[in-house]
């Protein structure tokens, strides 16, 4: 399947983050992303400076840039701590930006890298980790289940439109793989 790793993200990697994030099959879910480099550069700055809790990541599978994922403790941002109810989780976002990639399992060898290589190593106290796709991203749910995630609590985050699933999975799960 090749090899999968994680580069922190660079203002040089924001024209393909833009692009993947305008990419047909991540519209539905990243529609309200900024559409030029200049854009994502004023809306990432503090990602970029270093100065956010949430850490942008660059998935690089066999050499080249395929996608974006980041993370963040839950217990950083108020309005999401309140509804996911776990304050000691970690929560990641992802995409896989190339839409050829995707169905061909990289997803779920990307989640579990993630929390392997990236989560565990970073949150060594963290018991558990969090993805909350929208609850009709059938696929995204799909792979964070293949990674051993369980769906829970339906939340209504007030900068979205659609109810997301809190889906959790346990450290253990990744700290010993």
């Amino acid at each position: 399947m090749g090899a999968i790793g994680f580069r922190r993200l660079v203002e040089a990697d924001l024209p393909a983050l833009v692009g993947w994030m305008a990419a047909e099959h991540a519209q539905p879910w990243f529609g309200e992303e900024p559409r030029t480099p200049e854009l994502a550069r004023v809306h990432y700055a503090a990602e970029l400076d270093g100065t956010s809790a949430t850490r942008m990541w660059i998935v690089v599978h066999d050499g080249v840039d395929v996608g974006y994922i980041q993370d963040y403790p839950v217990v950083a941002y108020a309005d999401y701590a309140v509804r996911v109810h776990d304050l000691s989780a970690i929560a990641f976002d992802y995409l896989i930006g190339v839409p050829e990639l995707n169905g061909h399992g990289i997803g779920a060898q990307m989640i579990r890298a993630f929390c392997r290589d990236v989560l565990c190593r970073d949150y060594p106290d963290a018991p558990r980790f969090v993805a909350s796709p929208d609850v009709r991203n059938a696929r995204s749910i799909r792979v964070l289940e293949k990674c051993g995630f369980t769906q829970g609590l339906w939340i209504q985050p007030e900068s979205v439109t659609h109810p997301e699933v809190v889906c959790t999975a346990p450290r253990e799960l990744f700290a010993d793989a």
